[in-house]
């Protein structure tokens, strides 16, 4: 591992050693380290919270209830298991957040471990197995996507409809508004598809972040998890679809206003929030009638993922640049989450 830089020097607190070392020291350590190696606020807090819960436990179980913080050094692997098993018997805690708490602990032992150069418990814990049912697909097939998207298409198609109703009067603004709004959300959601873009940030980007300059289509997140910038080549699905919302946007700006920076606006002409855009998401899968109904923002992200790799099996690197990820398992979930590959497999046995 190679020297600290001077920002993780200066954020980082000044340990005593480690016979002296108190749980509570390990963890202000650990995410100040963190920290400056650009985990977001919202992370640290999550780990935070986990890390202080576990402190909570072990200090009364060290010392009894009074007991608020505890020796590192006495921390060993039938702790840890034993943790595990309060989560589950005492907290009524599911699987998977079980799993992730240890997750979060395995990720502290060996950062202290290395760093501070005292024991990891977790060295030696063997693996803990987590009842886990059938997994749920978490993407979107082809066919799934394309009726969803279609069903938003033809609404979006529908601005030059004037009609008029029963009563003589037009119904052309009605009818462009939903198509607006339409044509917004196939654009947002194509986003999210075809670039892999969280909500919030598709939620946060500009105009500006786009490029169609010939053979340079691409989408920039500026400001992605951590602060991270990336980006994203702009297929010509996605490329059709903002260039259609883009024709469209100035009809949700407020006359005479000037238009906002964001790329997304709502029905007043300001910046799109993710509830709305998590709202309109759930409305269009109910009508789309697809057969995943429990489609979730976040799943249109991973559908990115699952068919970078089905498409390209083995490029996890490249797919871990484009998804703004710095830790390539991350992105090793979308290459098993195929299940229909895997049933090929069986059968060309």
């Amino acid at each position: 591992m190679g020297p600290m830089s001077e920002t993780e020097k200066q954020s980082e607190p000044v340990v005593p050693a480690s016979e002296e070392l108190y749980l509570g020291d390990a963890i202000h350590f650990f995410l100040n380290a963190k920290r400056a190696g650009g985990r977001s606020e919202r992370t640290l807090e999550d780990y935070r919270k986990k890390l202080e819960l576990f402190q909570r436990w072990f200090a009364r179980r060290y010392g009894g209830e009074d007991t608020v913080d505890a020796p590192y050094i006495d921390i060993g692997a039938d702790e840890v298991e034993s943790y595990v098993v309060y989560l589950k018997d005492e907290r009524a805690m599911a699987d998977s957040s079980r799993k992730n708490h240890l997750a979060v602990l395995r990720s502290f032992f060996q950062t202290i471990s290395r760093r501070l150069e005292v024991p990891d418990p977790t060295r030696t814990l063997e693996e803990v197995r987590f009842h886990q049912g059938s997994p749920k697909r978490s993407y979107l097939t082809k066919r799934e996507a394309e009726i969803l998207l279609s069903s938003i298409g033809r609404q979006a198609t529908n601005e030059s409809n004037t009609d008029e109703g029963s009563f003589g009067i037009p119904e052309a603004p009605r009818r462009v508004l939903a198509s607006v709004l339409a044509a917004r959300d196939h654009a947002a959601f194509s986003a999210m598809i075809y670039a892999g873009l969280r909500i919030e940030e598709t939620t946060a980007l500009k105009v500006e972040d786009l490029t169609f300059s010939r053979s340079e289509e691409e989408v920039r997140v500026a400001k992605g998890k951590g602060d991270k910038e990336r980006v994203v080549p702009m297929s010509p699905k996605l490329k059709k679809s903002l260039r259609r919302y883009l024709k469209l946007r100035e009809e949700l700006v407020p006359l005479g206003d000037a238009p906002p920076p964001h790329l997304f606006l709502s029905e007043k002409g300001e910046r799109l929030t993710e509830n709305t855009l998590r709202r309109r998401l759930y409305s269009w899968v109910r009508k789309s009638g697809i057969k995943k109904q429990d489609v979730k923002p976040h799943d249109l992200r991973r559908t990115f993922g699952t068919w970078f790799l089905q498409a390209n099996p083995g490029h996890v690197r490249e797919l871990a640049e484009l998804m703004g990820h710095s830790d390539l398992s991350q992105v090793m979930k979308y290459a098993l989450s195929d299940q229909e590959r895997a049933r090929a497999g069986i059968a060309r046995l």
